[in-house]
This record gives structure tokens, C-alpha cells and sequence, in this order.
């Protein structure tokens, strides 16, 4: 079996980021919410989490929403075997981008947030233009 591609690397790191985003939220909703709902069916609303809660859940959101973007460029690289400075650069780009974006949007940073943000889709962007430049 061949080693990873660098994009394939990103793509798992990506994954780490997603899942301490996700890993993070449950832990803050346990602790504000309590045990009990967290191991219930969830039927009824969390009751109120506060801001940072919010804030964790829809930072999942997003990371997902991010990922549903990302992974399919870096499927199209790796089954096309492109790989190329576009491609390496943007994937990198966007993992330090979502890892930014992670603490800025929990601390409610607005702004440094919206530019993390911008940083990522703009990579997604490039990596976009560096398959399409070698197709």
C-alpha cells in the first residue's frame, strides 16, 4: 500500500479537528446540562447551555459543513492521483484555518473568526483551481 498523500495527511487532520469540535461541545453540554440529559433520549430541548454552548454547537456545524466541502476535493486528488503546490498549499491552508477558527469562534472572537473562516473557503477555493488547472 502507498503512504498517504499530503492532501490525505490534511484530510486527517481535518478529521482530528472535527472530532475534538465534536468531543469539546459534548463535554460542555454534560457540564451544563448534566449527566441525565446527556444519556437521554434527547427529546426535549438542552436546557440553556449559555453562550459558550451555543457557540461550541454551531462550530460542530460548521466543521461539518467544512468537511462536506473538503473531503470530496481530496477524494477527486487522491483517485486522480493529482497532487500539485495548488492542492498541497490549499489543504494545508484550510486545516490551519478550521484550526484557528475552532478557539476563535468558542471565545466568541468575531472578527479573527469571520477571517478564519474566509481563510478556509478561499482554500477550498484554490484547491478547487489546483484540480481543475491539472485535469
Amino acid at each position: 500500500m502507498d503512504a498517504m498523500t499530503y492532501e490525505l495527511w490534511m484530510l486527517f487532520a481535518a478529521f482530528g479537528i472535527t472530532a475534538f469540535s465534536v468531543f469539546a461541545q459534548g463535554m460542555h453540554l454534560g457540564a451544563a446540562a448534566g449527566n441525565a440529559y446527556v444519556v437521554s433520549d434527547r427529546s426535549e430541548p438542552a436546557p440553556l447551555e449559555g453562550p459558550m454552548g451555543g457557540r461550541l454547537a454551531r462550530n460542530v456545524r460548521n466543521q461539518i459543513e467544512g468537511m462536506a466541502l473538503f473531503v470530496p476535493l481530496v477524494l477527486i486528488a487522491s483517485l486522480t492521483g493529482i497532487s500539485n503546490g495548488w492542492t498541497q498549499t490549499a489543504a494545508l491552508v484550510f486545516v490551519c484555518a478550521r484550526l484557528a477558527y475552532v478557539p476563535l469562534y468558542a471565545f466568541g472572537v468575531k472578527g479573527l473568526r469571520s477571517m478564519a473562516w474566509t481563510v478556509g473557503f478561499f482554500a477550498l477555493l484554490a484547491f478547487a483551481w489546483g484540480l481543475y488547472a491539472a485535469a
